[in-house]
């Protein structure tokens, strides 16, 4: 670790502030909390004076690196200038704020890898994409963290470090002998595989630079190596790549002898240098708000910073409430950040039954480019498979609709640098980690102007007034305004007081009208159809009254004896969105179900039908020839 200011070296010498200095770096612009300050410093067993002590460790570092002082000989605790970096002092902990992430080289480390990478998937070429890796990994000069005394987030990093340092090695180095300069990098690639005997890719890479440069028995003697060492470190035997590349060798095979085909260098695990899928259906056009909760999504899945996991955000709401295309929208707002590739997992039809989960992840992988006659067979070996190939990739993974907290972890992507968007019905079947955003509905000005994007020029010759009502009706749901606006748009002679009229007598109509695919009553019966018998139960006693709040005592009198604990099931329906809480001011629960999802209960109830198909679907699209996997839906607006 080395700290320059003006051209002058400021690193302290001190382990202990080496080591904080270290953890606020790696998290910059990002709040460091005390705990873990304290974890990494002392780990179980912080001392009595922890806090006084972790406060002077931050004083110093003020003071040795003038990060309090701003510029102009600033008095020491006044608020640093924009643009100067400093330590803060936060609520609960402290953040290293840097204006240049890029002064931080293993920021520019990642930022240049992307960039290389863009450029192969732009096409831009293996030549540009080799010098942007070779400048990125120029960076380094010796080993992550290698003389900071490190706890186990440090620790954590130094390993995420170096092992993005591997991949890219062994990303540029295919690049190099798909260009054909094995001369050139067969010093890097001797020295790479000495430091690391156990690694495949490595050794291949190796083993077919070394025979193009006419030493096929060195190549041979590479394999052995590889051989001795797996087998008497981890009793492995080489991969079935790596075997079939030694008998190549023996063979002396001439494909080996010349560059390899641009696109057919591969690596450990069947990696193709390739551009990734990019699967994500449109971004809606006339998407409204939702602004702050797209804020925090994108600063917890983009943040340029590293990161020791897997990021994860499970979108929850109403029927209705429009995740599909908020989870759409923000998958598309991410989309740069993640260059390996985007993914759209829909579960819709798994959750109906008529598809099985694991067809669904070998229509993903087939995407990625691995054949279905070389994927396993059953939903944990292909789990497996997909993990793998997502381990040294940055991808962005959207599942849509999941029904379970099992679902989504089967198409959890295994690299740190991925990051998946889940829509879940069920608030209750969750992950129980990652972060959780509800969305509310539309506030009355934004169901208007959404309603007036539909609409387009028609929306402004309405009479103002039977546009308020027909948005009342909707109740801030925006799959019930694009089905209004739809109508209007697709009734010419039609006007908003017409409709608002037939709407008032006819709650049926504003259920079943379509925006897209999808209608308020498909979407209710979907939540609807889950649910367990006592939970039905209850759903029809709440059912029985028209617009009243119930109390939990009114409930636990009503409900039928040995239906279980009716506290416990009024929760489980709020988590499922088919129920809503209001807290009164004498902090009292009481609990109603709302407007439309009551009508669509209602009907539900009478054994109404959802629609016109079965488990209340209403097309089905993007279906994969020959296979009847459906990798996306035709419309993502519910």
């Amino acid at each position: 670790m080395r700290i320059r200011r003006n051209g002058e070296d400021v690193t302290p010498s001190a382990p202990k502030l080496r080591q904080v200095l270290a953890l606020l770096v790696l998290n910059a612009n990002s709040l460091v909390s005390v705990d873990q300050l304290c974890e990494e410093l002392w780990e179980d067993h912080p001392p009595l004076s922890a806090l006084t002590t972790l406060q002077t460790y931050i004083y110093q570092l003020r003071r040795r690196l003038l990060l309090a002082t701003g510029q102009h000989g600033a008095a020491f605790g006044s608020r640093p200038p924009h643009g100067c970096p400093a330590i803060l002092t936060r609520v609960g902990g402290y953040e290293l704020r840097l204006d240049d992430k890029q002064s931080v080289d293993a920021y520019r480390f990642d930022q240049l890898i992307e960039q290389g990478m863009a450029q192969l998937r732009t096409g831009a070429g293996e030549e540009e994409a080799a010098r942007t890796l070779k400048a990125a990994l120029s960076l380094w000069q010796g080993g992550a963290l290698v003389d900071v005394s490190t706890g186990r987030r440090l620790s954590a990093w130094s390993t995420q470090l170096e092992e993005r340092r591997k991949s890219v090695l062994e990303q540029r180095f295919s690049l190099e002998l798909q260009l054909g300069r094995h001369h050139t990098v067969l010093d890097e690639l001797s020295e790479a595989f000495r430091a690391h005997p156990t690694h495949e890719a490595f050794a291949g890479q190796l083993m077919r630079a070394l025979h193009r440069c006419g030493r096929r028995p060195d190549a041979l003697n590479t394999f052995r190596t590889l051989r001795s060492h797996l087998v008497e470190e981890l009793g492995l035997e080489p991969s079935v790549q790596l075997q079939r590349l030694h008998q190549e060798v023996l063979a002396d095979r001439g494909h080996l002898r010349g560059p390899a085909p641009a696109k057919a260098e591969t690596v450990s695990g069947g990696r193709r240098l390739v551009p990734g899928p990019a699967q994500l259906p449109a971004d809606v056009g006339d998407f409204v708000g939702r602004e702050r909760e797209l804020d925090q999504l994108e600063t917890f899945l983009g943040a340029d910073r590293p990161s020791t996991g897997m990021r994860v955000v499970e979108v929850h709401g109403p029927p209705g409430v429009g995740k599909s295309a908020f989870a759409v929208r923000a998958a598309h707002r991410l989309r740069p950040r993640f260059p390996d590739g985007q993914l759209f997992i829909d579960l819709s039809a798994v959750g109906e039954g008529s598809q099985q989960l694991a067809d669904v992840l070998s229509a993903c992988l087939t995407a990625c480019g691995i054949q279905r006659e070389k994927q396993p067979s059953g939903l944990g070996e292909l789990s497996r498979l997909f993990r793998t190939w997502t381990a040294d990739r940055r991808v962005l993974v959207v599942v849509d609709d999941a029904l379970t907290a099992s679902q989504i972890r089967a198409v959890l992507p295994g690299g740190s640098g991925c990051a998946v968007i889940a829509t879940n019905r069920y608030r209750a079947h969750s992950l129980s980690t990652g972060r959780k955003i509800v969305l509310p509905a539309l506030s009355p000005e934004e169901s208007l102007q959404l309603y007036d994007r539909v609409a387009g020029e028609r929306s402004r010759q309405e009479d103002p007034g039977a546009v308020q009502e027909l948005i009342g009706l909707c109740e801030g749901l925006p799959l019930a305004i694009r089905a209004v606006a739809g109508r209007l748009t697709a009734r010419p002679g039609w006007s908003a007081a017409r409709l608002a009229s037939r709407l008032r007598g006819n709650h049926r109509m504003l259920l079943e009208l379509p925006a897209g695919t999808q209608s308020l009553m498909t979407t209710v019966a979907a939540s609807h159809r889950h649910l367990p018998a006592r939970s039905r139960e209850l759903l029809r006693l709440l059912l029985q009254r028209e617009r009243p709040r119930w109390s939990l005592d009114e409930v636990v009198t009503r409900l039928r004896p040995g239906s279980g604990d009716a506290e416990t099931l009024l929760e489980y329906l709020v988590d499922v969105h088919l129920v809503q809480e209001h807290l009164t001011p004498d902090a009292e629960l009481l609990y109603s179900v709302p407007r439309l999802t009551r009508q669509a209960l209602i009907l539900l109830s009478r054994g109404t039908p959802a629609g016109d198909v079965p488990n209340g679907r209403m097309v089905g699209a993007g279906v994969v020839a020959g296979t009847g996997v459906t990798l996306m839906k035709a419309d993502v607006r519910r």
